[in-house]
Order: structure tokens, then C-alpha cells, then sequence
């Protein structure tokens, strides 16, 4: 057991979560981020602090506020770095 010497440092670890939405979802503007919500059969909801980056291929429209995202089928990437979650969303 060494009670003296260098002590190691830890790399900033990095989470990545990807989800599949089928059916479309909402990303409304809120105090502090964006949220994006959805119905997988219940109803899911994730913050992030950024607006995320929306795919060319994937059909939204905004009202009110709100961007809704009208492709049926897409594909939820959740990078989360440092505190801080970043989305990215793509056709699957």
C-alpha cells in the first residue's frame, strides 16, 4: 500500500445514450435549455443546454415556440460531457 506518490488523474468521462423515436416529438425552448419530449408509450422528457443539431433529412416544423419534428422515424443521440448534454437527432 503506498501512502505517498502521484496521484492519478481521471479523464473526463463521457456518456453517450441513443434512443429510437418513432412517431415524432416536440423540442420547446425553456429557462436554461431546450426540452425534448416524446411518447414511448409513456411519456419521456430530457433537458439539455443546447438547442440540439437537427439532420437536413428530418422534416420540422415550428409554431408557437415549439419545433415539431414531423419524420416518423428518427434516431436520438444524448452526449453528455462535462455536465453538460448535447442531442443530435438523424433519420434512421
Amino acid at each position: 500500500m503506498r501512502l505517498f506518490g502521484k496521484k492519478k488523474e481521471s479523464k473526463p468521462s463521457e456518456n453517450i445514450y441513443e434512443y429510437e423515436i418513432f412517431g415524432g416529438f416536440t423540442i420547446t425552448r425553456k429557462p436554461g435549455g431546450y426540452e425534448i419530449m416524446w411518447k414511448s408509450p409513456n411519456v419521456t422528457t430530457i433537458s439539455v443546454q443546447t438547442m440540439p443539431v437537427i439532420s437536413s433529412e428530418v422534416q420540422t416544423r415550428e409554431e408557437n415556440g415549439k419545433i415539431h419534428v414531423l419524420t416518423t422515424d428518427c434516431k436520438l443521440k444524448l452526449i453528455t460531457r462535462e455536465g453538460n448534454t448535447e442531442a443530435y437527432i438523424s433519420k434512421i
